[in-house]
Parts: structure tokens; C-alpha cells; sequence
């Protein structure tokens, strides 16, 4: 499965490249740039050197307490905005008559760096030859234009924008230097072509929401396995989204420690989802539409907690399974924590048996309903009579439907399921037991849309660019971005703001 990284792994290692070396990071204001350029500085092997253009000192340790500290490396140097008067003309002046007092044939250091901002001069002169060093120009917008001016004009003699970005390039090759340019202009421009690396951070809106994205456009001889990260700014930390690996369904028996008892409720199992969507009530529904692209992996991923809760309580658990899940593959979820003498007495699986499959799983199989049964009825008699056997309000059941399986199954015995009875069935299944029943169907699916009135919970999974992105529709949450979990946590739910 994905999990959350500081960093995008391609960057870590651009990071890591031999210097000299020059990253562009572009976007439009607010779309996370500053974020990005400090946890670059907390990655980066050597001294670090934030150049800003607006904020102080004060601000930025009161924001980002961490630059005083970092383990690794030390403390980062900052460089505030300069208080004195110093522009280009200034500096043309100033090497007009260093050139009258300079050798000619002194290159140790290029005179032309002089024509650089004051505070880019500043951090240069913190460099060592010896040390690798990253030097972050946020923003190199602000600090050029207040130096050049944001109207050049081409007869008076001056150097222009283009020029000043050549010179600091240039200043860079000649010692340890790795130089991040955080720029908030979109176009391309000659920056673009002359650096090393460009990364592009968006903030766009989708289904009124807010989503968070890193494009990589180019990394010099750094392999990009992920050209694109959603990441989230949660809580002052830049943290990315890697894809899901979907070739596994999720290990059963991950649970997060459940928090006391709460009577007519069922502990989901995850603290992230508890936090976002609360417990699940018991005679209550729970929806969750997924687009056609979301993997079965993702949605068992939220599932599985949910289910495992319920069973190490002693509830019951009726499932409809999706179409090419056999009995045998739910038994193998539980296998390796589950003696199969309580799956056979805890579960119920509305399905068939495989010809290959054991025998010994019959005991948990119900018969397929009939197709000629009227009205609102449950249409597998059984599943209602075998969760309203176990009325224990101390160990509530739990009824598992993939719309999906209940259409497999009208393809075995036509009509037993439409959206014009489908409701009425759910609500029967709801009044006999002390249950939460979870549909699971896709988001254009006509039973799946029948029961959107009648749900508690709703939910909506979408897959982009290999992440799975959570919504809730009731109750409204912003974007969340579902990754693994690890040995404290069966999944987490990464809030994008």
C-alpha cells in the first residue's frame, strides 16, 4: 500500500546528487512553495541557508519553530530582508569602482556577483568551500524586482532580470552550492531551462474541495518513478501521498485500540476514520460510492478494521461479497488470527461455493434467495434470522454489502434486486437485529443511488493518479488522502489543507 513521506523520494535523492546543483520551485501564492523549501532545508546533508524576502527572523520561529534546532545539520541560517536601500544602480556603482581597484587578472572570485541582491551577497558569504551548502531564495520574485525593478528599461545600461539569473548560476558552480529559486510565476522562462530541476506545486478545487499537488517536470539525473505527490500541509509539515499498491487485499486484524464503550455504537476500528466519520450507529447505514477506478484493495482497506472489531467483540457478520471474491478468500483473511470454528459460527457469506473450494466451508455459506419473493422482505431470510439470533446490544452485528455481489447474484436469479425495492430491504434487515449495515457501489449505479436518502454515513473514494482520495458527503470533510497504516495504525486518512 502508499504511505505519507516528507518528501517525494525523487526529491530526497536530488537532494543527495553532487553539487552544484539548482531546483526551481514555481506556484501560485499559497500553493505550498515555503512549506516545500523548508522541508528541503530539513532534508538537506549540510548547512543550510534560508534567504527570505518578506518575513523575519522573530516570524519565522515562531511559525517554524524547528529552523532553531535540526538534528542532523544544525540550526538554519536565515537571512532577513535587508532594511538599507540597495538596488542595481547601487551595485553598479559599487563595481565600477571595485574594477579600478582590482586586478584584472584576480578571478578568485567574479566581480560580477556583486551586481547579485544584498541578501543573496549576505548568504553567500556564509558559505565555506568545504561544505556542501543549500541556500533557499524565497521568493527570488521579490527579492530581484525590488532589486532590478519591476520595470526594466533597456537604455540605462543596467543589468536585467535574465542577467542577474545568470550571474547567480553562475556564482553557484563555484563552490558547494545547491540553490533553490521559489518563484510564483507560472510562464516558462529562462530559469526553466538553466537549472537542474523544476518542480510545480497546484492548489485546485474538485467537488468543492481542496486538493494539493507536486508535479516534478524535470530532475537531471534523478530516475522519477512518481511524477506527481498529493501532499497536505497539516499541522505546519509538509507531508506526500505515495500510490497504493493494489496487488494484495490488506491484512485482516489491524485495529486501533478502541476507546471505552459506547452502547448502540461500533468502534471503526481506525482513529482517522472515528475522528472524521464517527462510530457507526447501530440500526443505522453507512454508504460508500467509489468511481470505477478505486481498487478493491483501497475500499478492504477501510473495511477489514471494521470487521476484525466486530468479530474479537463476538458480533456477527453478514457479507455480500464483490464478484471474484470466494468464500475461500474471506476465509483467508481470517485464518491467521481466527480459529475456523468462531469464523464458522461468526460469519455468514451470501455467495457460492467454488467447485475447487472446501466443503468445510458450506457451514458458512446462505442459500441464494428466490426470485419470486414480493415486497420489502429480505430476500435471504436466513442472513436476518442468523444476525437477530445474536441480540447481545454488548456485541452488535455487522452486514457487509457490495452492490456489485448483488448484482452477480440477479444475474443468477433475475430481478431479485432493483432500486425500486432495495431500500425497503435494507431498512428490514436494520429493525430485526441490533446491526450496522456498510453498501459499498459505485457512485453511478442506480441501487446505489437508492439508498443515499436512507444513509447515515456517506462516503465517496476516487482514485487520481493512483491515490485514493476520501470525502465525506454526510458529514462534509475536506479531501482526505487514504494511505497504509504501520504498526500503530491499520490505515491513515491524511487531511489535505
Amino acid at each position: 500500500m502508499g504511505g505519507t513521506l516528507d518528501l517525494p523520494a525523487e526529491l530526497v535523492h536530488f537532494l543527495n546528487r553532487p553539487v552544484p546543483q539548482a531546483l526551481l520551485v514555481r506556484g501560485a501564492p499559497g500553493t505550498g512553495k515555503t512549506m516545500l523549501a523548508l522541508s528541503l532545508l530539513q532534508a538537506f546533508p549540510g548547512r543550510r541557508i534560508y534567504v527570505s524576502s518578506r518575513v523575519r527572523r522573530a516570524d519565522l520561529d515562531l511559525d517554524f519553530p524547528y529552523l532553531r534546532n535540526v538534528e542532523k545539520s544544525g540550526p538554519v541560517s536565515v537571512v532577513e530582508p535587508t532594511a538599507t536601500e540597495h538596488d542595481l544602480r547601487s551595485a553598479a556603482q559599487a563595481l565600477g569602482a571595485s574594477r579600478a581597484l582590482i586586478a584584472t587578472d584576480d578571478r578568485s572570485r567574479s566581480l560580477r556577483a556583486l551586481l547579485l541582491p544584498p541578501e543573496v551577497l549576505e548568504a553567500w558569504s556564509q558559505t565555506s568551500p568545504a561544505t556542501r551548502t543549500l541556500i533557499v531564495l524565497d521568493s527570488w520574485d521579490a527579492l530581484v524586482e525590488r532589486h532590478v525593478g519591476r520595470e526594466e528599461r533597456a537604455d540605462d545600461g543596467l543589468s536585467s532580470r535574465e542577467e542577474i539569473e545568470r550571474i547567480a548560476l553562475a556564482q553557484m558552480a563555484e563552490g558547494p552550492v545547491f540553490l533553490v529559486f521559489v518563484v510564483e510565476h507560472r510562464e516558462a522562462g529562462q530559469l526553466e531551462y538553466l537549472v537542474n530541476g523544476v518542480v510545480t506545486m497546484e492548489r485546485e478545487t474538485r467537488n468543492d474541495r481542496t486538493e494539493r499537488w507536486l508535479r516534478i517536470d524535470k530532475l537531471r539525473g534523478t530516475r522519477t518513478t512518481h511524477p506527481s505527490y498529493p501532499f497536505s500541509l497539516e499541522g505546519g509539515r509538509f507531508r506526500c501521498i505515495t500510490p497504493l499498491q493494489t496487488n494484495a487485499i490488506p491484512s485482516f486484524g489491524r485495529v486501533d485500540p478502541e476507546p471505552g464503550r459506547s452502547p448502540g455504537q461500533i468502534w471503526p476500528g481506525s482513529a482517522d476514520y472515528a475522528s472524521f466519520f464517527g462510530w457507526l450507529p447501530v440500526r443505522k447505514l453507512t454508504l460508500i460510492e467509489h468511481d470505477a477506478e478505486v481498487p478493491l484493495a483501497a475500499v478492504n482497506l477501510l473495511l477489514n478494521p471494521i470487521q476484525s472489531h466486530v468479530f474479537q467483540r463476538g458480533g456477527r457478520i453478514f457479507l455480500v461479497p464483490p464478484p471474484g471474491i470466494h468464500p475461500v478468500d474471506v476465509w483467508d483473511l481470517y485464518k491467521e488470527r481466527v480459529p475456523k470454528e468462531a469464523f464458522l459460527r461468526q460469519v455468514r457469506i451470501l455467495g457460492m461455493l467454488a467447485r475447487d473450494e472446501s466443503e468445510d466451508l458450506a457451514a458458512a455459506m446462505l442459500p441464494l434467495p428466490s426470485g419470486n419473493v414480493d415486497g420489502y422482505n429480505p430476500r435471504t431470510p436466513e442472513a436476518a434470522r442468523f444476525l437477530s439470533e445474536n441480540a447481545n446490544p454488548e456485541t452488535p452485528n455487522l452486514a457487509l454489502v457490495w452492490i456489485s455481489g448483488l448484482k452477480s447474484i440477479n444475474s443468477l436469479v433475475p430481478g431479485t434486486y432493483n432500486a425500486d425495492t432495495l431500500p425497503g430491504m435494507a431498512l428490514t434487515y436494520l429493525h430485526q437485529s441490533p446491526v450496522h449495515t456498510i453498501w459499498v457501489g459505485a457512485e453511478d449505479d442506480p441501487l446505489t443511488q437508492s439508498l443515499r436518502s436512507m444513509a447515515r454515513t456517506r462516503l465517496r473514494l476516487l482514485s487520481r493518479e493512483g491515490r485514493i482520495f476520501v470525502q465525506g458527503l454526510d458529514p462534509r470533510t475536506p479531501s482526505l488522502v487514504l494511505s497504509e497504516g504501520d504498526n500503530l495504525a491499520p490505515y491513515h486518512l491524511l487531511l489535505v489543507v
